[in-house]
């Protein structure tokens, strides 16, 4: 039992070092490009952050969902990237934790800071007032925050096979297969 305490909190750490290392240099890229872009092309990154963090959490939630029992069937008829698919699912809750903690939730911190960035940018150039304009962006990015995530789970949730295949055949072109 002490085994796996050690485990959770030896987890717990990694996970905290690698999303304060993520966050940080996907801050300082937002950061640094919101203030040189114009406004229209600033909101078009944070969408992308939005939408990055929402496919994520997507993935997350279907290898969560996913039974591995296809893709059993499919390693028996050697379709390779069921074999990778089997390896993450046995390990989905890392994955989970990765795709929609990690990712996910950075994705949603810092599209929240670079719409800050966008409107202090708005209310500078002239118009409203700074807090109308942050008022303004921080509601719309958190809307379409939770209403692709919502939306998401849907999918997620009907979809998983087909998520977690797709998502097995492009790990396998950046990982090597474990033989």
């Amino acid at each position: 039992m002490a085994k796996k305490k050690t485990g959770i909190k030896y987890w717990a750490l990694k996970i905290f070092i690698i999303t304060l290392i993520l966050t940080a240099g996907v801050s300082v890229a937002a950061e640094s490009l919101m203030g040189r872009l114009p406004i229209a092309a600033a909101a078009f990154i944070i969408v992308f952050i939005v939408l990055t963090g929402v496919v994520f959490d997507i993935i997350g939630i279907a290898f969560t969902r996913c039974d591995a029992a296809p893709f059993v069937a499919m390693a028996s008829r050697k379709i390779r990237r069921a074999k990778s698919a089997i390896r993450m699912l046995k390990n989905a809750d890392v994955v989970s934790s990765i795709c929609s903690d990690v990712v996910g939730d950075i994705c949603g911190i810092v599209s929240g800071a670079a719409g800050a960035a966008v409107a202090v940018k708005a209310a500078l150039a002239g118009g409203w007032d700074q807090m109308v304009w942050a008022i303004i962006l921080t509601s719309v990015i958190a809307a379409l925050t939770v209403a692709g995530k919502a939306a998401g789970k849907t999918i997620a949730i009907s979809k998983s096979k087909e998520i977690v295949s797709f998502v097995s055949s492009v790990v396998m072109v950046f990982v090597p297969e474990k033989r």
